[in-house]
This record gives C-alpha cells, sequence and structure tokens, in this order.
C-alpha cells in the first residue's frame, strides 16, 4: 500500500471514529441532558477509552458542535436538493424537513433543542456555522436573481433561522403541536409559502 493510499486510509478511519463518536454524544446528550452527560459516558458508548476520546475531541462540547455542524450540513443538503423552480422560501422550509423529521422521531430532541435555549453562545456559534453555509447555497440557487445575491441570500438564511428558533421556543413549551406545523407557521407569517 502506497504513503497516499495508507494516509487516505487513516484519514477516513478517524473520520469515522469521529462520527461514531458524535452519534454517541447526541444519543446520550439526548436522553439525559448535557450537563449531567460525562466524556467518560460518551467514551463508553462510543465503544472507546476516554483518552481515546481526547484523541478526538477536547471537550465534551466540541462533540455537540460537531453534532449540530452535521444537522447543519443536512440542511444544506436538503436545500441543494431542492427543484430548481421552488422559490428561495419555499426551498429553505422543505430544506429543514430532515431536521423536522429528527425532531419527530428522536426522544432526545426536545432536550437537545432547550439546550440551545440555556447556551446561547453555543447557539450562536451554531447559527453563524449555518447562516454562512445555507447562504452559500441560497447564492448559487439565486444566482440569476437581480440585484445583490449575497446579500439577499443571506436575509432569507436569517429570515428562517430566526423562524426556525420562534418555532423550536414554542415547541419546547407545549406538547401537543408538531415542530414542522410551527415552523410552517412562523415562515409563512414572514412570507406565505406555496408548497406546504
Amino acid at each position: 500500500m502506497s504513503e497516499d493510499a495508507e494516509l487516505n486510509l487513516r484519514e477516513r478511519t478517524r473520520r469515522a471514529v469521529r462520527s461514531e463518536i458524535v452519534a454517541a454524544a447526541m444519543d446520550v446528550f439526548g436522553r439525559q441532558g448535557f450537563e449531567s452527560t460525562t466524556v467518560e459516558e460518551i467514551a463508553r458508548a462510543a465503544g472507546i477509552s476516554r483518552r481515546s476520546y481526547f484523541r478526538y475531541f477536547p471537550t465534551k462540547d466540541a462533540a455537540l458542535a460537531e453534532g449540530l455542524a452535521v444537522v447543519g450540513r443536512a440542511v444544506v443538503g436538503a436545500l441543494a436538493q431542492r427543484p430548481d423552480d421552488e422559490s428561495p422560501w419555499d426551498a429553505l422550509r422543505r430544506a429543514f424537513d430532515p431536521l423536522l423529521d429528527q425532531a419527530e422521531t428522536e426522544p432526545g430532541a426536545r432536550a437537545l433543542g432547550g439546550l440551545m435555549l440555556e447556551r446561547p453562545a453555543l447557539r450562536y456559534d451554531k447559527d453563524t456555522a449555518w447562516q454562512e453555509a445555507i447562504t452559500a447555497a441560497l447564492e448559487t440557487r439565486m444566482a440569476g436573481h437581480a440585484g445583490d445575491v449575497r446579500f439577499r441570500a443571506g436575509v432569507l438564511a436569517s429570515a428562517a433561522l430566526a423562524c426556525l428558533h420562534a418555532a423550536q421556543a414554542r415547541w419546547l413549551h407545549t406538547d401537543d403541536l408538531r415542530l414542522a406545523d410551527l415552523l410552517d407557521t412562523a415562515m409563512s407569517t414572514v412570507h406565505p409559502l406555496s408548497t406546504c
């Protein structure tokens, strides 16, 4: 095996282990909350030692941040897959579907949502990364539009994230409303959705 192939294999293995740690961390955070979760518990859930955990992440906050980044990449990926003839606002709404599906099916989704409200710095970091990525994806989608496309794409991304936060905050305080319905209401309040 060549040195380049061996390095590539090592990097793929490293990424796979990081992904497994993140998945384990998000599962444990969802079941028992962020504050009460220890690095040891995450490592055990991932099937590695505490020492091995620190080879991949310096803190449990770093694993959480990576977990949120994974969700953000899923939103951006969903946005890129939306039909070209769909309006940017409608495409944004539909791009949140993977996140909404996860919220409805994963038992710890409410706990993780609550964590965003409890830790504004964490939410700020997540929002900054998500907004940049969503803006770039929208900018590509809006390439033929007139005016300052980058600015307009950024405004749409900011507005959609604000709608998502409003919907999540309401969802966390009610048991009888679906997050998807709340997001539809929030986004339709800003601008009517034609595909919901």
